[in-house]
């Protein structure tokens, strides 16, 4: 019975957290959708002459994937893809509304060929007539205001600057509130965090993306904005409830199964008590609880509000496509689309690159000193700590375990994809080194 009352008041902080988020969803997806209605039709022979422009001088090139390069980025083929998707309006508004057209090139073609020759003048190259129904497609949104006015060289340097400063004004801030003597536990936890995403987030070969960019810039953006929150005493609970809602709105707008979805609940779950004021745990508990079914609840309403947008326009065939690539990406799709035990072994080990190009041993070893320094962090600050500090250790710990079972769910997307979704290490990096730091603080013996 004590379980059941427990569980209960549980799940109507849950339901409240749901209720809060589904109205802040239906807002921005629906001021999304009037964006990307108006950014079709914008100066396409410009846009054009800017992508034929980038071929000119090597910003874009022929080849999908670049590994090393952190000039170009590493992720050529969303870029292409992106770019063709935004340039490609050879059907009604209504439709590139809900949906923009899927390029797929031929068999002897890349994305970025493809992509090529269609700027070019072959309207027919890579064009499928297929719809790409799985995302909301922020990304080529952006593209499509941005492409007719800049370069693609300059959106890149758009997309790298802008994380460069989150990160910077993260570090410099969360230095200022030590200095200052503002909660300085929690802005240490801040303040290694920046520096575990400067490092181990592979900006340098994913922040000029196209499609990791924008949404990599809404995470290090909801960072910012705890760490600040932190230093000012912390959030109240509808702030914090009403932040949640729009970085699940936003992170599901920008995202591209790229791990916006699993970091963010796992920041929010991990990091949120850090920026809360001084309370009991329970109250803390019940603060998570609440964002985070705020976060996941606005995630599930703009694909739900996506999908149905999609039926309204194209009928029941959307579904079935949208639902025949979560089985794929969950393993469940063909044989051929399941990788064997030793190649997924073989994919997770290379995927280390992703946290730091060129250097998958040091990032390994960095993720390993973190896990193990981190689970003693954890393990001494739950023995010794005081409550409210066993209360964040514990966050802390099932905010991994989260990744975790996101990473498992999605295996096969995982494994295919390791050499980017493995970023999101990054915050087990971040979170073991702090564990490690809070634990030293509390038994300077230990």
């Amino acid at each position: 019975m004590s379980k059941l009352i427990a569980i209960r008041p549980l799940a109507v902080r849950a339901t409240f957290g749901g209720l809060v988020a589904v109205p802040i969803a239906l807002l921005l997806f629906a001021l999304f959708t009037l964006a990307n209605y108006l950014s079709l039709g914008r100066n396409l022979p410009a846009a054009e002459a800017h992508v034929r422009d980038a071929y000119a001088s090597g910003v874009l090139q022929d080849l999908d994937w670049l590994p090393g390069n952190t000039d170009i980025g590493r992720h050529q083929y969303n870029d292409c893809l992106i770019i063709y998707m935004a340039l490609d309006q050879q059907a009604a508004p209504a439709e590139l509304m809900a949906s923009p057209i899927k390029p797929m090139p031929g068999s002897s073609d890349t994305m970025c060929s493809a992509l090529r020759a269609f700027a070019g003048g072959d309207k027919a190259a890579g064009r499928t007539g297929v719809w790409y129904h799985q995302y909301i497609h922020g990304h080529t949104m952006l593209v499509r205001y941005l492409l007719p006015i800049v370069s693609v060289e300059a959106m890149r340097n758009l997309f790298h600057t802008v994380q460069t400063l989150l990160i910077v004004a993260g570090i410099v801030l969360t230095m200022l509130a030590l200095v200052r003597g503002r909660r300085p536990t929690e802005s240490l936890f801040w303040l290694i965090l920046f520096l575990a995403f400067s490092r181990w987030f592979g900006l340098e070969s994913f922040g000029q993306s196209l499609s990791h960019g924008p949404s990599d810039a809404i995470i290090l953006l909801y960072l910012l904005f705890l760490a600040v929150a932190s230093s000012q005493g912390g959030l109240s609970r509808w702030a914090s409830l009403i932040a949640a809602a729009l970085f699940g709105s936003l992170t599901a707008i920008f995202e591209f199964l790229t791990g916006g979805i699993p970091l963010g609940l796992a920041i929010i779950i991990g990091g949120l008590p850090f920026a809360l004021p001084h309370s009991n745990p329970a109250e803390q508990v019940d603060r998570v609880i609440e964002a985070a079914s705020a976060f996941c609840v606005a995630v599930l309403a703009c694909l739900a509000f996506k999908l149905g947008l999609a039926f309204s326009v194209f009928g029941i065939d959307s579904f079935r496509e949208s639902a025949a690539q979560l089985q794929v990406r969950m393993g469940m799709g063909s044989p051929e689309a399941v990788p064997g035990l030793l190649e997924a072994v073989k994919k997770l080990v290379k995927g280390l690159n992703s946290l730091a190009a060129g250097m998958h041993v040091l990032a390994g070893a960095m993720l390993f000193a973190a896990i193990g320094f981190g689970a003693w962090g954890a393990r001494t600050l739950v023995r010794i700590g005081d409550p409210a500090t066993r209360a964040r250790a514990l966050h802390l710990a099932a905010s991994n375990l989260v990744i975790v079972a996101m990473l498992l769910l999605l295996w096969q997307h995982t494994v295919i994809h390791a050499w980017f979704m493995e970023r999101i290490f990054v915050w087990t990096i971040g979170t073991g080194f702090a564990l490690f730091a809070m634990a030293l603080k509390a038994n300077p013996r230990a």
